[in-house]
């Protein structure tokens, strides 16, 4: 059960806290994870360049610990700007070490490759991005990660262990955060990116549908007794596995509508691809990010040709 404990913050169990900025249309809350030992803290996810920004910070303050001294490590799931934005301020103002994958540490040191490399975009939507105004906005200044993460790693803070597992599927380097002696997985986006539903989602393009299918088998076996991601509400006991279960279903689901769209049309480039599923309704989407789910269907396709399901010719998909 989480406990309200000040305006900025929430106890989800001892020790693990949450910090929720402001309401973002479909992204819903973006959530900061604070994980205390003694007078050793984490931040899992600072999120953007001003969300929840400061409110960390009075959080930490609240807790009765000095920020500067007590906040040692910021670690991130992924690189995608909704959280990422905020670790070189927070930095700034702790000292702490960031830790993000090899993967997406780029989108740290360069944050512009995000709009450049992985999204699908056309020159307008490429111009749309940089004037956005939403979660996804490259507003914050370039840092080098201090600590570069993989697969079988363990971050300690104070005696709590958390298990760094790169999962690869909502981004390249995205990475999921597990506390076994608590039973808490921290997913960051890999297993809901918008809230309550599982079946809406996105992955950037140098992300996989089939390494995100295939990461949640694999995630589902673990003991799971509290499951925290980014945007949505913690998920705990049995409402674990479902969740679960419906992201994997809404892969499949993804997967089938992209293979039933293509086959009726005999072969279609991108855009018509959109068009029809947005007409059907067939797949629940985000309404107000149209180039994720673009860059979603795109990754889906690319997906689809390595496993030698379809093809494509000069930008023209077809079924095989």
């Amino acid at each position: 059960m989480i406990t309200k404990l000040t305006m900025y913050g929430s106890e989800i169990i001892p020790g693990i806290y949450v910090v929720k900025g402001k309401f973002a249309d479909e992204f819903g809350f973006i959530s900061s994870y604070v994980i205390v030992d003694g007078d050793t803290a984490a931040v899992i996810d600072p999120g953007t360049a001003g969300d929840p920004g400061k409110d960390t910070l009075e959080f930490v303050k609240h807790l009765g610990l000095n920020p500067k001294s007590d906040i040692t490590t910021i670690l991130c799931t992924h690189g995608h700007p909704d959280h990422i934005g905020g670790a070189g301020i927070l930095k700034k103002a702790t000292g702490a070490s960031i830790m993000i994958h090899e993967d997406d540490a780029v989108l740290l040191s360069n944050p512009s490759e995000f709009i450049d490399s992985r999204l699908k975009l056309t020159f307008a939507g490429r111009m749309a991005m940089k004037v956005d105004r939403g979660p996804l906005r490259v507003n914050y200044r370039p840092v080098d990660p201090d600590r570069l993460l993989d697969r079988g790693d363990t971050i300690r803070i104070g005696d709590v262990s958390l298990r760094v597992i790169h999962t690869g599927g909502h981004s390249a380097g995205h990475c999921v955060f597990y506390d076994s002696a608590r039973k808490v997985l921290f997913s960051g986006d890999e297993v809901n990116n918008f809230p309550n539903d599982p079946r809406k989602f996105y992955i950037d393009l140098s992300g996989s549908l089939a390494i995100r299918r295939s990461s949640l088998e694999s995630l589902q076996k673990l003991d799971i007794e509290f499951l925290l991601p980014s945007h949505d509400v913690s998920h705990m006991m049995g409402e674990v596995s479902l969740q679960f279960r419906e992201a994997a279903d809404a892969i499949l689901q993804f997967q089938d509508n992209v293979l039933s769209h293509l086959s009726a049309r005999g072969s279609a480039d991108l855009e018509q691809l959109v068009f029809d599923i947005q007409q059907a309704r067939s797949i629940p989407i985000p309404t107000d990010a149209y180039s994720l789910f673009t860059t979603t269907l795109e990754a889906c396709l690319q997906d689809l040709a390595r496993a030698g399901l379809i093809r494509c010719n000069e930008g023209i998909w077809n079924p095989i």
